[in-house]
């Protein structure tokens, strides 16, 4: 983590969990014009991205851990005959959704991936370097 005071870290812990900046402020009992200049402040700025990417690690782990049991379940009401077709139509809806969102995003990162072999291969014609074979 970049190098940031004990008081810092104590405001960026809090805006981890707080939904707005002053929530956080009050939280960790900081001044607000110290947390508006740490907001602008290049080395805490590049904690609490470290910490939000953090935290976001820990979540996809968490959700990734999940994703059996979920899908179980929602497999469980739509094979429930004593389920309500409300539910079920929940379940369907929940289950397309989230299959289409990640069918998107795969397509949105193979897309991107061949995007950015294509610049690297610009940059390196036009430098005069040869290109890599993947």
């Amino acid at each position: 983590m970049a190098e940031i005071t004990s008081t810092q870290r104590r405001f960026l812990a809090a805006l981890l969990v707080s939904r707005t900046v002053s929530e956080a402020i009050r939280r960790a009992n900081v001044s607000e014009r110290s947390a508006w200049r740490w907001m602008k402040d290049e080395a805490f700025r590049a904690a609490l991205e470290e910490a939000e990417g953090q935290t976001l690690e820990d979540v996809m782990r968490r959700l990734i851990g999940m994703q059996e049991q979920a899908l179980n379940a929602l497999q469980a009401i739509l094979g429930d005959p004593q389920a309500r077709h409300g539910d079920k139509l929940r379940a369907i809806d929940m289950a397309l959704s989230h299959f289409l969102r990640l069918r998107e995003a795969i397509t949105l990162e193979e897309r991107l991936n061949e995007l950015e072999r294509r610049i690297e291969e610009v940059r390196n014609e036009q430098h005069g370097r040869p290109v890599e074979a993947d």
